[in-house]
C-alpha cells in the first residue's frame, strides 16, 4: 500500500461517563456522538476522497444526518473560492529547485515517457512544483477507470449549499500541504517511482481498499493503511497527530450545535482513531447502520 492511500482515503471536559459495550469498528462509515450534555446528535462519516460515480451512493441514514445537522466540517474549507488559487502557491517550490534532480537519469525517462503516453503531460511542467503535485495526478490516472472522478466532499458540499448549512474545514489547506512537506521529497519521489514499477500489484491492493470501503469496513481500512510499508513511517504524522489535533475543534463544535463531520474513512479506526479519542473523551460514539 503507498502513499495514495493517504490521497484518497487521513480540553477541560467532565470525567468520562459509563460507556456500552463498544460497537465493532467494522460496522459503518457513519456514526452519531452523543452524551456529555449534548442536547442533539452530531454525526461522523468516513470518505473515500476519489472514486468512479459507478463505485458511490450515499445510504439514505447519510442524508438524513447531514440534513439533521447545523453545519458540515470537512477536513478543509471547500467552500473557499481561493481554495485553488492557495494550492498552486503552496505547490510552487522556489527558483532553483528542480524536481528532476530527486530522480536517478533513468526513473526520471520512466515517468516523464509514463505522463506523455497517459496523461499528455511532460515532466518539465512539474519541474518547479512539489512531489504531491505529481503524486495526485498519477494516482488517478492508474487507479480511477472514469472520465471524471467523484469527489465524496463535493458532493456532501453541495447538499450543505442547498440547505444553506454553515460549511467548515477541521484544519486550512495549509496545515494539510504541511503534512505532506514534513516527508522528506526524496522519499516520495521514490514511492512515485515504485508505484509505477509495481503498477499491478498497486491496482490490486487498491481494488482490496475498494471493496473494504464498499462495505463500510473502517478496521479493515485502518488495517490496509497500517500495515503500508511506506505509509508506516509516516502513520504519526499522517493520521495519528491530525486525529488528536481534530479533537479539540470536534467537542468544541458538538457541544455547540449540531455538526457533520465528513474525512477520510482511515481516520476512523483504530485505537488513535477520531471514534477511539472521542469515546476517551467520555461521548458516546454508536454505528449508524
Amino acid at each position: 500500500m503507498r502513499k495514495w492511500i493517504t490521497l484518497l482515503l487521513c480540553l477541560p471536559w467532565l470525567q468520562p461517563q459509563a460507556q456500552p459495550a463498544p460497537d465493532k469498528p467494522s460496522s459503518s462509515l457513519l456514526w452519531k456522538i452523543s452524551g456529555k450534555g449534548m442536547m442533539q446528535p452530531s454525526f461522523l462519516y468516513g470518505t473515500m476522497h476519489l472514486l468512479c460515480e459507478k463505485d458511490f451512493s450515499f445510504p439514505a441514514s447519510v442524508t438524513t444526518a447531514l440534513q439533521a445537522s447545523q453545519q458540515l466540517y470537512l477536513e478543509i474549507n471547500m467552500d473557499d473560492s481561493l481554495m485553488l488559487q492557495q494550492m498552486q502557491q503552496l505547490l510552487l517550490m522556489p527558483e532553483g529547485y528542480s524536481l528532476k534532480k530527486l530522480f536517478k537519469p533513468a526513473d526520471y525517462q520512466k515517468l516523464n515517457d509514463y505522463c506523455k503516453k497517459e496523461v499528455g503531460l511532460d515532466m518539465a511542467m512539474f519541474d518547479r512544483m512539489k512531489p504531491m503535485a505529481l503524486t495526485s495526478l498519477l494516482t488517478i490516472k492508474l487507479f480511477l477507470f472514469c472520465n471524471e472522478p467523484f469527489s465524496v466532499e463535493n458532493e456532501l458540499l453541495k447538499i450543505a449549499r442547498e440547505q444553506q448549512k454553515s460549511i467548515a474545514g477541521l484544519e486550512t489547506l495549509q496545515d494539510q500541504v504541511a503534512v505532506f512537506d514534513s516527508i522528506p521529497d526524496k522519499d516520495e519521489a521514490a514511492m512515485l517511482v515504485e508505484m509505477l514499477d509495481h503498477v499491478a500489484e498497486e491496482r490490486a491492493q487498491f481494488d482490496t481498499m475498494l471493496n473494504a470501503y464498499k462495505k463500510q469496513d473502517i478496521q479493515q481500512l485502518y488495517t490496509l493503511t497500517q500495515s503500508s510499508k511506506d505509509i508506516g513511517p509516516f502513520q504519526d504524522i499522517l493520521l495519528d497527530q491530525r486525529n488528536a489535533r481534530w479533537i479539540p475543534i470536534i467537542t468544541q463544535q458538538i457541544q455547540a450545535t449540531p455538526s457533520f463531520f465528513a474525512f477520510g474513512a482511515g481516520h476512523l479506526g483504530g485505537p488513535n482513531g477520531v471514534i477511539a479519542l472521542l469515546r476517551k473523551e467520555g461521548y458516546n460514539v454508536e454505528a449508524v447502520r
